[in-house]
């Protein structure tokens, strides 16, 4: 979400546009979004994003486009019952920051912080003023309010959102790799055969790569390197494929690992690994089958229980 907001802003900037930063930055009782929400505005309406929709975004759209170079902190009511009220049933409240967007340079910053992996946090100033970067490895992980010279200011940690290894480029897969765009999900995809391991068919992915599921550890270094922040949906063609990369996936710190499969190939696999000396914390590492529980039955729904998986393992983080 954020490399694509960033890169839209920056655009925006470019091209003499006047651009506004939404985000909520408080949020109590029943909202559309918690803090950290976040759109872009122009004076032609939304560029990227949301806050929730409704009410609250059409509202809060309106004065983007009649102030985008007001910035200010407003507070709205979300109960009809109460003096004020957007005429939302909600029942919570929120506060809602514009942050108009006129200096690219911090913005460059954080771009190249996400793209290069490296942790720091974007702090947008309640007086809507210049947003600016900090990197003190203390912030919390979430957005948080942070208070520095008597001067509040949302700070939006931009560390790492993880990467997903997608071992194997058949039917679910494909169908798969759709889902993690949408969801933001940063995702690579590796085959042993070239037709299922393309760009033409997965055109978002970061990178696909063709290679022998045996050299996984030789592939995947420097940059390419899991990390804790990564996860792994294996969904080779048969067993092997699986095993080749399921004890890759175990010598890494990743902190998520699917397999799919039947239970009958869970328990053949498990016993492999014993046999191999895999310790059994090793194989309580392995979400098989994977993905939620809904009765899906086709590529496409199991697609969708997969992403719905992985939502809850990055809402978790």
């Amino acid at each position: 979400m954020f490399e694509q907001l960033l890169t839209t802003a920056l655009h925006e900037m470019e091209q003499g546009r006047p651009v506004l930063l939404v985000s909520v930055a408080r949020a109590t009782g029943s909202t559309p979004r918690k803090e950290g929400a976040m759109l872009l505005a122009g004076t032609q309406g939304l560029l990227y994003g949301t806050i929730g929709g409704g009410l609250l975004e059409h509202h809060c759209l309106e004065l983007a486009a009649a102030q985008p170079a007001c910035g200010h902190l407003m507070h709205f009511e979300l109960d009809n019952r109460k003096a004020g009220s957007l005429g939302m049933v909600c029942g919570g409240s929120t506060e809602v920051l514009f942050t108009p967007l006129t200096d690219p340079a911090p913005l460059r910053t954080a771009l190249s912080a996400l793209q290069n992996r490296t942790p720091v946090w974007l702090c947008l100033p309640f007086d809507g003023t210049t947003p600016y970067i900090a990197q003190d490895s203390a912030l919390p992980t979430r957005p948080t309010i942070l208070s520095q010279n008597s001067k509040d200011a949302l700070c939006m940690p931009l560390t790492d959102a993880g990467r997903v290894f997608v071992i194997g480029g058949g039917h679910v897969s494909h169908e798969l790799c759709a889902l993690l765009h949408r969801l933001d999900f940063r995702h690579i995809v590796i085959d042993d055969r070239p037709e299922f391991c393309s760009p033409a068919r997965f055109p978002h992915a970061e990178q696909t790569l063709t290679l022998p599921l045996t050299e996984l550890a030789h592939a995947l270094t420097g940059a390419l390197c899991p990390t804790e922040a990564d996860g792994f949906c294996i969904m080779t063609r048969g067993h092997e494929g699986d095993a080749d990369a399921v004890r890759y996936a175990l010598s890494t710190p990743a902190s998520y690992i699917g397999l799919m499969g039947s239970r009958r190939k869970r328990e053949t696999l498990f016993h492999t690994l014993a046999q191999e000396g895999f310790p059994l914390e090793a194989q309580q590492r392995i979400i098989t089958p994977i993905g939620l529980e809904i009765g899906a039955q086709t590529p496409a729904e199991i697609a969708v229980s997969i992403a719905a998986q992985l939502i809850e393992w990055r809402a978790a983080r």
